[in-house]
């Protein structure tokens, strides 16, 4: 478990003077775990929650667990990621670049290669309703062992957000779309598990019950590593404190 940036950020955070800090958490439940286009639990229901430790300043860390089923030993993916965020002055634009460890305790196996954690640098840029982002695998366990994987070393991923701000009776749409491109340190191209996505979600506010969803999502084509293009809906709940 690597958590030393997150360990010095928390450190920064408790220089700066608790004063100034502020903790929340969320929790939530989904009818099916969706990361990326991709299923994290074997197409079944996903309890999660998560803290998180914000400055002033723009410094935060936190941390956010799920459970997972990947046909493995795993049953828990636990991130944890510090990261800066802040306005670009009277521009009405704002950035955030932060790291982030996908953990899974217990993980590994003939089934998947190997341990599966990963580690990735990350960067967005907003501006009104529209967000740009980019995240960068730094880092990766799983073996290649002269074949192509995916989720190591060098995978980039793209994706832009759209959230209008719309708002009838409670009810507020958003949409996304997304490209995964793989890199590999093993033999052979890596670009058959290249892939698009894309999603809509409707969220209704329920005050101090927190808010529902409801969301379709999609990939552009099945290949290696994505074998189901259907279109995918799930619904969730969720509440921050």
């Amino acid at each position: 478990m690597n958590v030393s940036k997150t360990m010095i950020a928390a450190a920064l955070l408790a220089s700066a003077g608790v004063a100034q800090a502020e903790l929340s958490a969320n929790i939530a439940t989904v009818s099916n775990y969706y990361f990326r286009g991709i299923s994290q639990t074997d197409d079944s229901a996903a309890i999660q929650g998560g803290i998180d430790y914000s400055h002033d300043s723009g410094l935060y860390v936190g941390t956010w667990m799920s459970n997972v089923d990947f046909g493995g030993k795993e049953s828990t993916e636990i991130d944890l990621y510090a990261g800066f965020g802040s306005d670009i002055g009277d521009t009405g634009l704002s950035y955030d670049v932060g790291t982030i460890y996908y953990w899974y305790p217990g993980a590994g196996g003939e089934q998947q290669g190997g341990d599966i954690d990963y580690a990735e640098l990350y960067g967005s840029l907003s501006w009104q309703w529209i967000t740009g982002s980019i995240s960068y695998t730094y880092w990766g366990e799983v073996e290649s062992q002269n074949t192509p994987r995916a989720f190591d070393s060098g995978d980039v991923y793209y994706n832009l957000g759209i959230d209008p701000g719309w708002d009838y009776e409670g009810f507020a749409p958003s949409a996304f779309i997304g490209t995964y491109q793989f890199d590999s340190d093993g033999d052979g191209p890596a670009s058959d598990f290249n892939y698009t996505h894309w999603g809509i979600s409707v969220a209704k506010d329920a005050g101090d019950f927190g808010s529902v969803s409801v969301n379709y999502e999609q990939v552009d084509d099945a290949n290696d590593l994505v074998s189901d293009d259907n279109p995918k809906f799930w619904i969730g709940w969720a509440k921050d404190f």
